[in-house]
C-alpha cells in the first residue's frame, strides 16, 4: 500500500479516506475512477462502488505531477465518444492526489468540442474543490467527528425529551428523562439534578448510584467551591485531594453547571466519565498499555462536555420555570372552581359539598383503575365542575322536597348541556367537557343527554357516574334518608353492566371503604385533609404544588 501524504488519525486509515474520495467521484461522474499519489506516482488499490478502474489507461508519474502543478482539471478527447479527465485533489493548498476517469463525449467538430471541454473543466473544477474540502474535514480527526456526533446526539435527545414529556408537567419526571439523556450523550456513570427543593439522580449502572441525600451533600460542597468560571461551569478531573474526593472517594471526575431559573437555582452534575473507546477499539482492549492510554485521554472531562451539559441545564431551567407558572395558574383555577361549585352547592343545603366529595371519590376510583397522574388531576377538576350546569336550573325544581314531574325531570336533566355550554368557551379544559356532558349516560344506553352506551361513553365519564351515584345515594334528602354503605353496594352490584360500567363498579368494591371515609368526613373535613396533604407534599416535594393532593394517597382516617 502506498504511503499517502494526506493527514489521517487513529480511526481513519489512508484507505478509508481514499475510498471516501473515490466514492464521491464515482457518484458524481457515474464512471470508474482511479486515484494516484502525486509524490510517488503510484496508483492506490481501492474500489469504491464495484466499478472496475482497471479498464482505464494508466497515469504516469509525470502526468500526475503536471496536473498537480496546473492545479486545475485536465480534459482531453481520447476518442469520438470519450474524454480522459484528470482531477487534482488538494489538502492544505497542496495537491496530494490526482483522480483519473473517463466522461462521455457528445460534441462533434472542433469548435463544439472545445466548448464542451470548457464546460467540463468548470464543472470538474467545482467537483475538485468539493473533494479538497472533504479531505480537509477528514484531516480534522476523530475529536471533531466525535464532537459533531455528540451535538447530533444532543439534538436527538432534545427531540425525544420534548416529544415524550410536557414542559408544564411534573418537574421531577422531566428531570429524570433529561438525566437519562445526559448519561447516554456524555457517557457518564451518574447524572444528578438539584434545583429548588427537588433532587433527581440517574445511574445506568446501579452500582454507581448515589442516594438523594448524598446528591444534596454533593451540591452543598459545590456551592462552597470558589473556582467556578464566569460561565457557571466547574470541571474537576482530580477530585481526590478536594473536599469532594474525601467525602466521595468513588468520584474520579466531575463536571457541573449551575441551573439558574427565576424562582430557584441549582446544579446539573455528571460524575465519572465512562471510557467507551476501549469497547470500540479492539486493539486497545487487548493491549494493557493502549488501554491505559485510552483511559487517561478519554475519561477526562473537557470543555465540550460542559458545553453540552449546559444545553441540558438551560432546558431544565426553562421547564422548571414553565411548570411552576403553570402550576400557579392551575391552583388559581382550582380555587376559583371551588368557590364557584360551593356557590352552586349552596343553592341546595342537602347537597352541600357534593362536588368536592365526588371529585375526590372519582380520584380514588381513577387511582384504583391505574389512571396516570395527569388524568387524575383532570378527573378531580371534572368532579368539581360536573354539576356546574345546575346554576341554570330553576330553584323551585332544584330544591323541590318531593318527587319531580316529567317536565321537571326533563328540565333538571338539561344541567349537563348547560354545564357543557358554559365551559366550552374556556380554553385548555377540553378534556373535561365530555365528563360534564356525559356523566349521566348509562352503560345500557338509557341515560341522557344522547343515549350513549358501553364504551361509547368516555372513560372518565363512566368513572364519574359511579362516584356521583355513590354520593347521591348515600346523602340525605328531604324525602328520604341516605342509604347505608351495604345498600349502596347492593344497588351498584345490581346495576353493574346496566347503569354503570362493570369495571368501574368492581373498582368501587375494591376501594369502597376509602370512598365511604370521604363521604363520612363531609366537606369541611375533606377540604381540611386535602389542604393538609397539599402542605405535606409541598414540604416533601418542591416541584409539586397544592393541586397534588388530589393524586397523592392521604393516610386513611382513623
Amino acid at each position: 500500500m502506498v504511503a499517502l501524504a494526506i493527514t489521517t488519525n487513529r480511526e481513519s486509515t489512508v484507505v478509508d479516506q481514499a475510498k471516501a474520495i473515490a466514492f464521491i467521484l464515482e457518484s458524481e461522474l457515474g464512471s470508474a475512477t482511479a486515484l494516484y499519489d502525486v509524490q510517488s506516482g503510484n496508483k492506490l488499490e481501492i474500489q469504491a462502488q464495484g466499478k472496475n478502474p482497471a479498464s482505464l489507461d494508466e497515469l504516469t508519474a509525470e502526468e500526475a505531477r503536471a496536473c498537480a502543478a496546473q492545479k486545475r482539471p485536465v480534459i482531453a478527447a481520447v476518442s469520438e465518444i470519450a474524454y480522459r479527465v484528470l482531477l487534482p485533489i488538494k489538502e492544505s493548498g497542496i495537491t496530494r492526489l490526482v483522480g483519473l476517469t473517463r466522461l462521455s463525449r457528445f460534441a462533434q467538430g472542433e469548435q463544439d468540442t472545445q466548448q464542451e471541454i470548457q464546460r467540463l473543466e468548470k464543472w470538474c473544477g467545482l467537483l475538485a474543490d468539493k473533494l479538497s474540502a472533504t479531505s480537509e474535514r477528514g484531516r480534522t480527526g476523530s475529536g471533531s467527528r466525535q464532537r459533531e456526533s455528540q451535538a447530533c446526539s444532543v439534538l436527538a435527545a432534545f427531540d425525544v425529551l420534548l416529544r415524550n414529556t410536557r414542559m408544564h408537567g411534573e418537574g421531577s419526571r422531566f428531570q429524570r428523562h433529561a438525566l437519562k439523556a445526559v448519561t447516554e450523550v456524555l457517557g457518564v456513570a451518574t447524572a444528578i439534578c438539584v434545583i429548588g427543593d427537588s433532587t433527581s439522580v440517574v445511574s445506568p449502572n446501579s452500582g454507581d448510584s448515589m442516594s438523594l441525600w448524598e446528591c444534596q451533600q454533593l451540591a452543598g460542597l459545590l456551592a462552597d467551591r470558589q473556582d467556578w468560571d464566569r460561565t457557571a461551569v466547574l470541571i474537576e478531573n482530580s477530585p481526590s485531594e478536594t473536599a469532594i474526593g474525601k467525602k466521595f472517594p468513588r468520584i474520579t471526575g466531575l463536571t457541573a453547571v449551575k441551573i439558574l431559573s427565576d424562582n430557584a437555582s441549582g446544579y446539573l452534575i455528571v460524575i465519572n466519565k465512562v471510557d467507551r473507546s476501549v469497547r470500540l477499539n479492539p486493539d486497545a482492549a487487548s493491549n494493557p498499555s493502549l488501554e491505559a492510554l485510552h483511559k487517561s485521554a478519554n475519561t477526562q472531562f473537557q470543555l465540550s462536555d460542559a458545553a453540552l451539559l449546559a444545553s441540558f441545564s438551560t432546558l431544565i431551567a426553562a421547564q422548571y420555570r414553565t411548570s411552576h407558572r403553570h402550576l400557579d395558574l392551575k391552583n388559581l383555577v382550582v380555587g376559583l372552581t371551588r368557590s364557584l361549585t360551593a356557590a352552586i352547592d349552596a343553592k341546595d343545603s342537602y347537597t352541600a359539598g357534593h362536588s368536592e366529595r365526588v371529585a375526590r371519590m372519582a380520584v380514588e376510583l381513577g387511582r384504583e383503575l391505574s389512571l396516570p397522574e395527569e388524568q387524575l388531576n383532570d378527573i378531580y377538576l371534572a368532579g368539581l365542575l360536573h354539576d356546574i350546569g345546575k346554576i341554570g336550573i330553576r330553584d323551585d325544581v332544584l330544591c323541590k322536597n318531593g318527587p319531580l314531574t316529567t317536565e321537571e325531570r326533563q328540565h333538571i336533566n338539561e344541567h349537563v348541556v348547560i354545564g357543557h355550554r358554559i365551559l366550552s368557551g374556556l380554553k385548555g379544559i377540553d378534556q373535561l367537557l365530555d365528563v360534564v356532558l356525559y356523566h349521566h349516560e348509562q352503560f345500557n344506553g338509557s341515560g341522557y343527554p344522547t343515549g350513549l352506551s358501553g364504551e361509547q361513553i368516555p372513560y372518565m365519564a363512566r368513572i364519574m357516574a359511579v362516584a356521583d351515584s355513590f354520593d347521591a345515594m348515600s346523602s340525605d334528602r328531604p324525602y328520604r334518608a341516605g342509604m347505608k354503605l351495604e345498600k349502596v353496594e347492593a344497588v351498584l352490584r345490581d346495576g353493574s353492566g346496566k347503569q354503570w360500567d362493570p369495571n368501574v363498579v368492581n373498582a368501587f368494591l375494591r376501594c369502597k371503604q376509602k370512598l365511604s371515609d370521604i363521604r363520612q368526613r363531609g366537606i369541611g373535613e375533606s377540604l381540611r385533609e386535602a389542604l393538609d396533604c397539599a402542605i405535606r407534599n409541598d414540604a416533601d416535594k418542591g416541584d409539586e404544588a397544592s393541586l397534588s393532593f388530589c393524586v397523592k394517597k392521604a393516610p386513611n382516617p382513623a
